[in-house]
């Protein structure tokens, strides 16, 4: 029931407020930029990368079928936290906007500030994984090569002066592509597998999404990034995945699979059991 769910679960509030509160200071401290354009730009994708690992790590240690739902209910909370801290910096900017706004000159930019945002995000998603299925379970060869050939399609093809924006967007594709291949897995009958390709497909993207928009600050103009857009994208991306994958009936028929499956294997490995006592047993009479 409604009425016994809690919108509030510390944990994945601090996973996706502490390390953007860190990158915040670090980006204002080395590279002038306002506390609220970070979580502007960044919370809706922090949001969805903390959404899907948890997921990952719920099907993985998934025991009690019938908590499936209630469970996915909690782990969707970190896609309406990102977005309160996005809607937080969208809304704030608009209070100064004149002293609100990307560093003109890169060189201002420091590179120590863009290292410790990398790597407080990078140590983020590193730990969460570990801690909900561990970095065995975060490496998937489907996604991860669809990922890497997009993003060197796109430095192949596109020029210099907009190699940012093309990898920006070869992210974003390799996210659609990887959720395709995930549905093609699901409708046959490799739901485990479909699942995790379409989620880690999007989290490799976004996570590398990230590191190039501290990148921007340094090579390019941030601007052109147009992060607010993007995550409009990234949101319709991850809606399309969340209705064709994680649907509450879809996930109790996955779950119920699961344990008729295992009911299944038991009852076939005891009937093996009960025929190799009935082989002996008949060749003892027959002796």
């Amino acid at each position: 029931m409604i009425d016994n769910f809690s919108f509030i679960d510390e944990m994945n509030f601090l996973i996706i407020f502490l390390p953007l509160m860190i990158v915040s200071i670090a980006m204002h401290r080395g590279a002038g930029v306002h506390w609220s354009l970070i979580l502007r730009d960044l919370g809706v994708p922090m949001g969805l990368i903390i959404a899907f690992l948890s997921f990952l790590g719920m099907l993985t240690n998934m025991s009690d079928p019938d908590a499936l739902g209630s469970a996915t209910s909690y782990l969707l909370l970190a896609v309406i936290y990102g977005g309160i801290l996005a809607s937080i910096g969208y809304f704030w900017s608009f209070r100064s906007i004149e002293l609100i706004d990307v560093p003109e000159r890169s060189v201002d930019v420091k590179w120590s500030a863009l290292a410790v945002a990398t790597i407080t995000i990078l140590s983020a998603v590193i730990y969460y994984s570990w801690e909900a299925f561990g970095l065995i379970g975060f490496i998937e060869d489907v996604p991860f090569l669809v990922f890497t050939a997009s993003a060197l399609l796109a430095l192949l093809i596109c020029n210099r002066k907009n190699m940012l924006q093309a990898l920006s967007q070869s992210f974003l594709l390799s996210a659609m592509i990887n959720v395709v291949i995930g549905i093609i897995y699901y409708y046959h009958e490799e739901i485990g597998v479909g699942i995790a390709i379409g989620l880690l497909g999007i989290v490799y993207a976004l996570t590398a999404y990230i590191c190039l928009y501290f990148l921007s600050f340094k090579l390019g103009d941030p601007k052109k990034l147009d992060a607010p857009l993007m995550n409009w994208h990234w949101l319709e991306v991850s809606g399309f995945l969340i209705f064709m994958f994680l649907a509450p009936v879809s996930l109790a028929e996955f779950a119920s699979n699961m344990t008729d499956d295992e009911k299944e294997e038991k009852l076939e490995l005891r009937i093996q059991e009960l025929e190799r006592k009935l082989d002996l047993l008949s060749q003892q009479t027959t002796q």
